[in-house]
């Protein structure tokens, strides 16, 4: 069972808190308009380059922040998973691809084949949250199965139906997430999908890249004494349970009445 809250996941919590903070603080200062990115006139008319390294540092609205903040939250099992520092360091790859790429394929493919009609990029990490989902999807099996029927016969008999498990939910939210501001969501998740799914099949080039480990001495240590800790834990639990299994069938029974007059 995935335990809750933040625990053993540290950059997903500095990321979501950076986010809520960035995404408000943009709010409040009435700057939200410099992080989209609009290939005319942002880039080919005032060549303002400086929004490629920013647009994912924020949401322009609140709908996705509730959902992106969502999202991060139930992806911090890949972090558990990776490790702190491989899921950094995925995160900071990801970050640097889809921030040029994104802008790259709209400027010189979508763009033209639509004629100038899709010319908007909305904000947000939308494509490295989508980057993260694809290792969620591929590595993180499901923990229980739900039936949804979708209707039932004259006789009361269960008619066909359809079989989702836990993850649904992780992928619902998404879906909010994706549909927020298409076409320009659509392609920042078609984008963040095919560069996580391109480095987990090591078809990118530096995919092998790590942040420095002197970064994550404190964190790594701090992993390894939680590890330690629950295997303690585990074995305090089967020792009792060894022990209840010896002692003679009397003394169990005596135990558990015992203290309770």
């Amino acid at each position: 069972m995935q335990q809750s809250g933040f625990r053993s996941a540290p950059v997903s919590q500095a990321l979501l808190y950076f986010i809520v903070a960035s995404s408000l603080l943009a709010s409040i200062l009435n700057i939200k308009h410099y992080f989209h990115i609009q290939i005319i006139p942002h880039l080919w008319v005032y060549r303002q380059v400086w929004r490629i390294f920013i647009w994912q540092t924020c949401y322009a609205n609140a709908g996705e922040l509730l959902f992106g903040a969502l999202v991060i939250y139930h992806l911090r099992a890949i972090e558990r998973l990776f490790g702190t520092r491989k899921y950094a360091s995925f995160l900071a790859y990801c970050f640097v691809a889809t921030n040029i790429a994104a802008p790259l394929l709209l400027a010189a493919v979508f763009r033209p084949l639509t004629f100038g009609q899709m010319n908007y990029l909305p904000p947000g990490p939308t494509p490295i949250l989508f980057a993260a989902l694809a290792q969620y999807h591929a590595v993180i099996p499901g923990v229980y199965k739900f039936r949804l029927l979708t209707s039932t016969n004259s006789n009361g008999e269960e008619g066909p139906g359809i079989t989702l498990s836990d993850k649904f939910y992780v992928y619902l939210l998404s879906t909010q997430l994706a549909l927020c501001q298409p076409p320009g969501s659509l392609l920042s998740v078609a984008v963040g999908w095919i560069v996580g799914y391109a480095w987990r099949m090591d078809l990118l080039p530096k995919s092998k890249w790590r942040i420095p480990k002197w970064l994550f001495k404190d964190s790594q240590g701090a992993e390894f004494e939680n590890l330690r800790r629950r295997l303690r834990e585990g074995e305090g639990v089967v020792d009792a349970d060894q022990g209840a299994g010896q002692r003679p069938l009397v003394r169990q029974v005596l135990d558990q009445f015992r203290g309770a007059f």
